[in-house]
């Protein structure tokens, strides 16, 4: 997980970087690496840090349900058992 993070700052700090050297030096070369490799890995980056995100939330929901015996998931989206109606009752008199 830290490996991801890490990987996902360095890959968001080079792509800061060439951007900012697109605006430094706004010459035809630099504005197009900004523009194709920049957001690459500026896209890439976001992804690996939801990535990130996703499997610490999954990972800290799963603990949480084995400490406090929560249902899963699955358990939970699955519908209700269908009850029968009792007799109707007769109306008072």
């Amino acid at each position: 997980m830290r490996r991801l993070l890490r990987i996902s700052a360095a890959l968001s700090l080079v792509a800061l970087a060439l951007m900012v050297w697109s605006v430094l030096v706004p010459t035809p070369m630099p504005v197009m690496l900004a523009m194709s490799l920049g957001q690459l890995l500026g896209t890439s980056s976001f992804a690996m840090f939801g990535l990130a995100v996703l499997v610490d939330l999954r990972r800290s929901r799963r603990i949480r349900r084995d400490s406090m015996q929560l249902p899963s998931l699955k358990e939970v989206l699955l519908p209700p058992e269908r009850i029968e109606p009792a007799e109707p009752a007769e109306p008072p008199r």
